[in-house]
C-alpha cells in the first residue's frame, strides 16, 4: 500500500476503500483502522489536508480509547507529517513527542529512528538548532551501531544541514563528507544527487568555486541518470551562479538558459522566477562589460517577466490562503455540528442502556427458571445417554483397532518401499552423478591440454550417464507411485499405432546411434481399453531395454496381434539374451540384478518391475522368452476395446466411486 500511495494515489484510494469495506463486513476493526490511517496519508497527497487531519484525529481518538499503542504511534506520526508539510511545526513536534513517549524497547528500531530523526528535522525548520542537534545526538550517541548505512547517511546529512544553517561550514562539510562516504559503492542515485548537491552549494557559500563546480557536476550527472527534472534544473542554476561569481557571464548565461528551459517544461514557477532574476543580473553585468545596449534591453525584459510572474505568484498564494481559511471555517463549522450530534447520540444511548437493563432483568429471571427445569430434565436423560455413549465407544475402539492394524501393514509396506528407494538412490543414482562430476573435471583438464578427441569421448560418456539417470529417475517415480497404492489406471480408448509412433520417435535416434535396425511391422491399428500413459511407459521400457542389450548392427522388431478379447504386444531383439535363472528373477524388484548393455549402459532392472506393475494394473500379463547370445522376446497383453462392454463398465465404476448423498 505504501508503494502504491507513492506511485498512484488515486488507485491507492480506491484500493483502500475496498479493503476498508471488506474489513467492516468481516468485523475486523484492526485492519479497518489501519486502512483509515493510510487514507489520511492519501487525502493529504491528493490535496485535502483538512480531510486528512479529520481522519487521522479519528484514528487517534479510537486508538487512545481502545489502548492500541501501536496504532496511536502511527496516528501521531502521520499527523506530524501532514502538520510539518503545512508548516505547523509546533503541532508536529507535539505529536512526535507523544509518539516517542509511547515507544517501548520491543518496538522496531526503524520506528524509533523515524520519530527522533523527524524531531530533529522539525526543530531545524523551526530554527531551534540546539534541540535539533540534541535529537540527532541521541541517535548518534546511543544507537549508532544499530543504524543501517542509509540511516547513517540521513543522520550525517541532517546534522550537516543544521551546521550549514548555523553557517558553521567546516562542521557542515565534515558531516556532509561522512554522509557522502556512506553512499560509496551503493546505487542510491537519489541520495547521491542530494548529498553532492549539498556539498556543492556548501562550497559555493564558502566561495570555493572549483570544489563547488566539481560536486554540482557530479550531482548533475547522477540527476540526468535518474531523469529528475527538478534536481537537474537546480544543478544548472547553481552552475550558472558559480560562473557568474567567476565573471564568466557567457557560460553563466548558458547554464541559466538550460535551467530556465527545464523549469518551464516542469512547470515550476518558483524556479522560473529565480532564473528570470539571474538572467536579469547576468545581462546587466554583460552590458557593463561590453557597453551593449541590447544586453540592457534583454536584462530589462527578464526583469519585466520576473515582476509579472512574481505578482502572479503572489496573487495565487493570496487566493490559496483565502481558500484555506474558508475550508478551515467550514471544517470548524462541521466539527461543531458533529459535536452536537455526538451529544444527542450519548443521550439516546443512555436511554437505550436503561431499557436494556430492564429487559435483561426479565430475561435473567426467565432464564433462571428454565435452568432449574433443565437440570431436572438433564439428570433424567443423563444415565440413558451414558449407556449409549459407552456402547458407541466400545464399538469405536474396536473399529480403531482394525484401522490401526491396517495402517501398520500399510506403514510397513511404505517403509519397505522407502528403504528400496534409498538403496537405489544411494548406489545406482549417486554413482552416475559422481561419474558426471568427474567427467566434467576431466573435460576441463583435456580442454586445457587441447585433447579434443578425449573431450568428445568424455561428452559421449556423460550423455550416456545422463540418459541412465533420467531413465532411472522416471522408473523410480513410476515404481514408487505404484507401490503407494495411489496410482489407479485412467481407462480410455488407446490406439496402439499412436503409442508405437511416439515410442519410435523417441528411440529411433538412440537406435541409429548404435546402428541398430528398429522395425515396427505395418499392420492395421488396434484400439485397446487401458491407461494410455501406463501402456506407453511399458512399451518405452521394453524398447529401451531391447536397444540397450542389442549390439551394433543388431535388430529390434515390434508388433502386436489380436487374439480373441486381448491384444498381444511383442518386442523382440537380437541381443545378448538371458539365462533361465535371470529370467526367473527378472520381474522381482527385491532381487538386485544390475547388468550392463552392449556399450556399457547400466541397468538396474527396475524398469521391468514397473512394466509388470503397470501390466497388472491394466488387467494383463507379461511374459519373456530368451536364449543367451540369441536374443529375447518380451510380450504383454491388453484388453481389446469393446464399446458395449467397456463404456458401460466405466459408467458403473464412476457411479460406484461417486460419494453418496448426505442424510443431514
Amino acid at each position: 500500500m505504501k508503494q502504491l500511495i507513492e506511485i498512484n494515489t488515486d488507485s491507492a484510494l480506491v484500493l483502500s476503500r475496498h479493503i476498508y469495506s471488506q474489513a467492516i463486513e468481516a468485523n475486523n476493526q484492526a485492519i479497518a483502522w489501519e486502512v483509515m490511517t493510510d487514507q489520511g496519508r492519501i487525502y493529504y497527497k491528493l490535496g485535502y489536508p483538512d480531510s486528512s487531519k479529520l481522519i487521522l484525529e479519528k484514528v487517534l481518538d479510537y486508538s487512545q480509547s481502545t489502548g492500541d499503542r501501536i496504532l496511536s504511534i502511527k496516528a501521531h506520526t502521520e499527523l506530524a507529517k501532514t502538520q510539518q508539510k503545512s508548516y505547523d511545526f509546533t503541532s508536529a513536534v507535539a505529536n512526535l513527542v507523544q509518539a516517542e513517549k509511547l515507544l517501548t524497547d520491543s518496538d522496531s528500531f526503524d520506528l524509533r529512528f523515524f520519530i527522533l530523526n523527524n524531531l530533529g528535522i522539525v526543530h531545524r525548520k523551526m530554527k531551534d538548532y540546539d534541540n535539533a542537534l540534541r535529537y540527532f545526538g541521541i541517535l548518534e550517541r546511543n544507537y549508532f551501531f544499530q543504524l543501517t548505512p542509509e540511516q547513517r547517511f540521513f543522520l550525517a546529512m541532517n546534522i550537516g544541514n543544521v551546521y550549514g544553517s548555523l553557517q558553521e561550514y567546516t562542521k557542515a562539510e565534515e558531516f556532509y563528507q561522512k554522509a557522502y562516504h556512506e553512499l560509496q559503492g551503493t546505487d542510491q542515485l537519489d541520495n547521491l544527487v542530494t548529498i553532492t548537491y549539498n556539498l556543492g552549494t556548501l562550497y559555493y557559500l564558502q566561495n570555493r568555486l572549483a570544489k563547488a563546480e566539481e560536486y554540482i557536476l557530479k550531482s548533475l550527472t547522477d540527476g540526468e541518470k535518474m531523469g529528475d527534472p527538478i534536481k537537474i534544473e537546480r544543478c544548472y542554476r547553481v552552475l550558472g551562479a558559480i560562473n557568474y561569481d567567476r565573471g564568466d557571464y557567457l557560460n553563466a548565461e548558458k547554464y541559466y538558459f538550460k535551467s530556465l528551459s527545464i523549469a518551464k517544461e516542469a512547470n515550476n514557477p518558483n524556479s522560473i522566477l529565480g532564473n528570470y532574476r539571474n538572467l536579469f543580473f547576468n545581462n546587466l553585468m554583460i552590458a557593463e562589460e561590453t557597453g551593449s545596449r541590447e544586453r540592457v534591453s534583454k536584462g530589462l525584459d527578464y526583469f519585466r517577466k520576473w515582476d509579472a510572474l512574481n505578482d502572479s505568484l503572489y496573487q495565487v498564494a493570496t487566493t490559496e490562503k483565502v481558500l484555506e481559511l474558508e475550508k478551515q471555517y467550514e471544517t470548524e463549522k462541521k466539527n461543531n455540528q458533529i459535536s452536537l450530534l455526538e451529544k444527542e447520540n450519548l443521550i439516546k444511548e443512555d436511554e437505550l442502556k436503561i431499557q436494556r437493563a430492564q429487559r435483561n432483568s426479565l430475561i435473567f429471571i426467565a432464564s433462571f427458571i428454565l435452568v432449574i427445569l433443565g437440570i431436572f430434565v438433564y439428570f433424567y436423560y443423563y444415565y440413558r445417554r451414558i449407556n449409549r455413549l459407552l456402547q458407541a465407544q466400545s464399538k469405536h475402539i474396536f473399529q480403531q483397532q482394525i484401522q490401526i492394524k491396517q495402517q501398520n501393514e500399510q506403514l510397513q509396506k511404505s517403509i519397505n518401499t522407502q528403504n528400496k528407494l534409498f538403496s537405489i538412490i544411494a548406489h545406482d543414482l549417486r554413482s552416475p552423478l559422481v561419474s558426471i562430476s568427474n567427467f566434467s573435471k576431466l573435460i576441463n583438464f583435456y580442454l586445457r591440454d587441447g585433447d579434443f578427441k578425449a573431450v568428445n569421448d568424455m561428452a559421449r560418456q556423460m550423455d550416456r550417464k545422463n540418459d541412465y539417470v533420467l531413465e532411472l529417475t522416471d522408473n523410480l517415480l513410476s515404481w514408487a507411485k505404484s507401490q503407494s497404492n495411489s496410482l489407479n489406471p485412467f481407462w480410455e480408448k488407446v490406439s496402439l499405432n499412436e503409442i508405437m509412433d511416439e515410442c519410435f520417435h523417441l528411440y529411433e535416434p538412440v537406435a541409429a546411434d548404435k546402428e541398430i535396425t528398429l522395425i515396427c511391422n505395418e499392420q492395421e491399428d488396434s484400439v485397446v481399453w487401458a491407461d494410455r500413459n501406463m501402456v506407453k511407459t511399458i512399451c518405452r521400457n521394453l524398447i529401451n531395454n531391447a536397444i540397450k542389450f542389442t549390439p551394433r548392427f543388431g535388430r529390434v522388431d515390434v508388433w502386436f496381434e489380436v487374439r480373441g478379447p486381448v491384444v498381444w504386444v511383442f518386442v523382440r531383439d537380437t541381443g545378448t539374451g538371458m539365462s533361465e535363472e535371470q529370467v526367473n528373477t527378472l520381474f522381482d524388484p527385491d532381487a538386485r540384478h544390475i547388468q550392463y548393455g552392449t556399450e556399457g549402459e547400466k541397468s538396474t532392472g527396475l524398469g521391468l518391475s514397473v512394466c509388470k506393475e503397470f501390466v497388472e494394473k491394466v488387467g494383463g500379463q507379461i511374459r519373456v522368452e530368451s536364449e543367451p547370445e540369441v536374443g529375447s522376446t518380451f510380450c504383454f497383453t491388453v484388453q481389446l476395446f469393446n464399446s458395449s462392454l467397456h463404456i458401460l463398465s466405466k459408467k458403473k465404476r464412476e457411479e460406484a466411486e461417486a460419494p453418496s448423498p448426505s442424510l443431514n
